[in-house]
């Protein structure tokens, strides 16, 4: 579980830390993809890439009809004219449809200079999605069979413009509550996931946060292959902490204590507060590779993540993910090298 310091680092920044968006940022020109668009953090991020200037902007969404209401708030609250906006439908519980989604990637943008994945589920109930426990299999696999996807149109983005590419993720700083020994190696014919969608041993409490402590360890190994060496591949991979923010999140949750609203009152976030971390993201630069960011800033993980049990499990779960996206896609598993 979180460490005094971890707990402290946590308190430290949702209390006395600040989000921005650097002043001088501008998307002209750019082509960028968020998902998660029509609600919460992530519509207000897309509201701020269209006031940034952005040329083109996608909204992944598991509903069209929310998608496209999300576009007409977005023109209404921003006054854009020079960004053209689209819905793409996107459903993170099912396979088939983040493949879609990433083939329609890949096929018919011209360019993808960053890619948002914002998209994400806090449930209290075991459900199953694609044979395994919908949260891990929305926040963690589906999470990471799109990033693969769409990572050789970043790769041939950077090469032709000659500029980086963004992948950034949003973790959370909830990830420090993961409970270690749910990463711990499974038995012989099992992966991590595998064990973690058995009903009778499944413990949602603190699925939500394992799901994040899982995002941010496949992410640290991702970083090291997204871009191959000899081919000028640029591709920034970054995961970040919107702190603690008003949003539809937890909307499958029953309404929060009253110590739990005391607190939120405090150092709780609005979502356009928390939305400003996503767009220093994408904009922060080629010194945020591989590095998990907090109130717009790099910061160290928790000390599970960082200790020698914490990398093992790393690499053992990124290795456990490409066996599985290598029998749902071939192919997608095929663009990592």
């Amino acid at each position: 579980m979180a460490t005094l310091s971890d707990k402290r680092q946590f308190l430290g920044g949702q209390l006395f830390g600040s989000t921005y968006i650097p002043k001088d940022a501008d998307l002209s020109g750019k082509t960028i993809i968020v998902t998660g668009a029509n609600t919460g953090i992530g519509l207000e991020c897309a509201k701020h890439l269209a006031r940034l200037n952005v040329a083109t902007l996608i909204l992944g969404c598991r509903s069209l009809q929310k998608g496209n209401s999300a576009r007409d708030i977005i023109i209404r609250d921003t006054g854009c004219k020079t960004t053209t906006i689209e819905a793409w439908e996107l459903d993170l519980a099912s396979h088939q449809s983040v493949l879609a989604f990433a083939k329609r990637v890949r096929t018919s943008l011209s360019r993808l200079d960053a890619f948002i994945a914002n998209a994400g589920v806090r449930l209290m109930e075991f459900t199953l999605a694609e044979g395994i426990e919908t949260t891990i299999t929305v926040n963690v696999i589906s999470n990471m069979l799109l990033n693969i996807g769409v990572l050789p149109k970043l790769r041939e983005t950077s090469v032709k413009y000659g500029i980086p590419t963004t992948l950034s993720v949003v973790g959370s700083m909830m990830h420090i509550f993961g409970p270690p020994e749910s990463m711990a190696p499974p038995s012989k014919g099992k992966d991590t996931f595998d064990l973690l969608s058995d009903p009778s041993t499944a413990d949602m409490g603190p699925r939500y946060s394992l799901s994040k402590t899982l995002i941010h360890a496949l992410l640290a190994e991702f970083a090291t292959v997204a871009s191959r060496p000899g081919k000028h591949e640029q591709v920034i991979v970054n995961w970040v902490n919107p702190g603690w923010c008003a949003s539809d999140l937890d909307r499958h949750k029953k309404a929060p204590p009253l110590i739990q609203r005391f607190a939120f009152a405090v150092m709780g976030r609005t979502a356009e507060e928390g939305s400003h971390t996503l767009v220093h993201a994408v904009v922060a630069g080629k010194q945020t590779h591989g590095c998990y960011l907090s109130e717009c800033r790099p910061k160290p993980e928790s000390e599970f993540l960082r200790s020698k049990e914490g990398v093992e499990a790393r690499e053992r779960l990124f290795q456990e993910l490409m066996v599985r996206i290598g029998k749902i896609s071939p192919e997608t598993a095929g663009f990592i090298e």
